[in-house]
């Protein structure tokens, strides 16, 4: 099976360099989004696609709604960007196309997510998950538990904001 790097807004900004890696490596839409333009994390994503060593793909709708489910699942569900989410979108739909997809991400929920779903994960800045949480969202008001945070994380019934806290605990593959 062939390794593909899949990045994370996060991999532009810390510094990863698409030319130290021999694979191919992709990214999303939403990831160019995120990133200021003019910055230098912005000037090696143009850079990486000028040379062919990057290619942007948007994943296809089944694997978004696969992923939509994995999230909300996981308590995940309105806390991972569109960025995040397109971008495991889209690792679930390389490794249908029989691909090994490693995620390079610092977000956790990234990560707590990819290892719900046996995606490969790498961290750049930070040691990583150690474990992987299923949450629940709450409101600390009016005692209500919701699947997902609510638009703008505030209890549509009180207005308290909402808190969330892990509810299974399991160690992570760490793959």
């Amino acid at each position: 099976m062939e390794n593909v790097i899949l990045l994370d807004t996060s991999a532009f900004i810390i510094g990863y360099e698409v030319s130290d890696v021999d694979a191919e490596h992709y990214t999303v839409p939403a990831v160019r989004k995120e990133l200021r333009s003019g910055d230098l994390s912005s000037l090696r994503l143009d850079t990486a696609l000028q040379t062919g060593r990057l290619s942007i793909r948007r994943p296809e709708a089944q694997y978004v709604a696969e992923l939509d489910a994995a999230a909300a699942e996981l308590g995940e569900a309105g806390v991972l960007s569109y960025a995040d989410m397109e971008l495991l979108a889209l690792a679930i739909q390389l490794r249908a196309e029989g691909k090994n997809p490693v995620v390079v991400s610092d977000d956790y929920s990234v990560q707590n997510v990819a290892d719900h779903l046996g995606l490969r994960y790498s961290s750049l800045a930070t040691l990583g998950i150690k474990r992987r949480f299923d949450w629940s969202v709450y409101c600390p008001g009016c005692r209500r538990s919701f699947s997902e945070l609510q638009p703008g994380s505030v209890c549509p019934v009180c207005g308290t904001e909402l808190k969330r806290k892990p509810v299974r605990k399991r160690p992570a593959q760490r793959r």
